[in-house]
């Protein structure tokens, strides 16, 4: 069944407030006139080399005809300097993402606050002929147990991660442009998403999507004949969704792969099923050893795959 137009809000950076009232109630939005065109331009042509020197994805996760830039902020000095640090995106992320407590040290209460950080960086561009993405929400990474909100409205703080996308390129239904369910941020964890309840996110390059972690969206089909979308995106988690003391930097490669498989495994150098943990597309423990993944990316997590990929 075709998506329904967007009946999402778009909204002025400028308007900040209204922003937060929008993320409240639907979970997501466009922010207008976020970026300049010429600074979209530029991150495009400081990724361009690597979507073309990326490898097709035999899995589940990606549509096949997609290519990506990961280690957006590594890659684009751009990307990095104009969008990752963007006052508005640190104060979004400070409003929904970041986590503070308070706690007895000794008699003295003490408040701290985990601020939010960049989980991951990454540019997609995808071509003719891609299929739809199944929709999901993309905190299945960290677990998240829903709780049913449809009657107590939301609660700011239940969400543990946000994205935003910027569009290189206009995104269209026609091309690809990302799909969501406004307001299903607020479903808890039973409740399975149709399509006929999704509704379009066409963007200029100027504009900005963001959405909470508990949104389901998907990327739409791209049912040109020519035309590519390429979309850039940055997903923002909770800072201490991490390991407390850094044993990636602590350690070498060789003395990481002399350790037993049991202790790399504890040290967090296989992935957290589904996604999180990858270099490159490539395991911590494929990318120590250089053995690079063949012609091809597959499914970290099979278990995550469609039998008959003809059928999404």
């Amino acid at each position: 069944m075709a998506v329904k137009q967007s009946l999402i809000q778009r909204i002025d950076r400028a308007d900040k407030a209204a922003i937060i009232q929008a993320i409240i109630a639907d979970g997501c939005c466009i922010i207008q006139n976020f970026t300049e065109v010429e600074t979209v331009k530029q991150v495009n042509s400081e990724v361009q080399p690597y979507l073309d020197a990326d490898k097709p994805w035999k899995g589940d996760l990606f549509p096949p005809e997609t290519r990506r830039c990961a280690n957006l902020a590594g890659r684009s000095q751009t990307a990095r300097e104009r969008w990752l640090i963007d006052p508005l995106i640190r104060s979004l992320t400070a409003h929904f993402v970041d986590k503070t407590t308070s706690n007895f040290y000794g008699e003295t209460k003490h408040t701290y606050t985990s601020e939010a950080i960049c989980s991951i960086a990454m540019s997609f561009d995808i071509g003719p002929g891609a299929k739809a993405q199944r929709l999901h929400r993309d905190d299945k990474n960290f677990h998240v147990d829903h709780e049913d909100q449809s009657t107590t409205g939301y609660r700011v703080g239940s969400d543990v991660m946000m994205a935003f996308m910027v569009p290189g390129v206009k995104t269209t239904v026609e091309n690809g442009a990302t799909i969501a369910i406004p307001g299903s941020h607020l479903w808890g964890s039973d409740r399975a998403p149709r399509m006929d309840e999704a509704v379009v996110a066409e963007m200029d390059p100027s504009d900005c999507w963001v959405m909470l972690g508990g949104l389901y969206h998907a990327g739409g089909a791209n049912v040109t004949q020519s035309e590519r979308r390429v979309v850039h995106g940055m997903f923002f988690t909770r800072g201490f969704y991490r390991q407390e003391e850094n044993a990636y930097l602590a350690n070498t490669a060789d003395d990481v792969l002399s350790w037993s498989p049991a202790a790399q495994r504890v040290m967090g150098y296989e992935l957290s099923s589904p996604n999180i943990g990858f270099v490159g597309f490539q395991t911590p423990l494929q990318y120590l050893r250089v053995e690079g993944v063949g012609d091809a990316f597959g499914d970290f997590d099979p278990s995550q795959e469609q039998p008959n990929r003809e059928t999404h």
